[in-house]
């Protein structure tokens, strides 16, 4: 991962503030395996994009931002009241928790990352259309494996 991809994962997660849902679409609880976390630092940070939220546009904010003690190995995360609809989440595991990820030389991040279904990019994070999943009631758990 280069220094732009660093930056875009910065300003994705930088503020976990929440977000609302609409009140006319139905919602469902977002079931998160998370996997690989490496201590119990800190906080894991994950970011919920619509399609046309910005998902790898720098500056872009989420529709949705969750902020979740750190455990050690694999975590259960629910992120309640989701309207259905395809989304793409941006995770980051903030060690030192402070509210980016950190990064050692060239922009390369010494704090673990991922994007749903496991997404890559080439040279800075996927596109939104390689990280979309589908969500929907009574969907099954979403898994996600951090990379450090």
């Amino acid at each position: 991962m280069n220094l732009l991809t660093s930056v875009l994962l910065v300003s994705m997660l930088a503020q976990a503030d929440g977000g609302s849902a609409a009140v006319d679409v139905p919602a469902a609880t977002m079931r998160l395996e998370i996997s690989g976390v490496r201590s119990a630092k800190g906080h894991v940070l994950i970011a919920v994009y619509r399609p046309g939220d910005g998902f790898s546009e720098k500056g872009k904010e989420a529709f949705r931002k969750e902020r979740i003690a750190a455990n050690t190995g694999t975590m259960t995360v629910d992120v309640n009241d989701l309207p259905v609809g395809t989304y793409a989440l941006a995770l980051v595991h903030d060690e030192n928790d402070n509210l980016k990820i950190d990064t050692g030389l060239f922009g390369i991040p010494v704090e673990g990352f991922c994007f749903s279904k496991n997404a890559m990019g080439m040279f800075g994070p996927p596109t939104f259309k390689d990280a979309a999943l589908s969500h929907a009631v009574g969907s099954g758990a979403q898994k996600l494996v951090v990379k450090y």
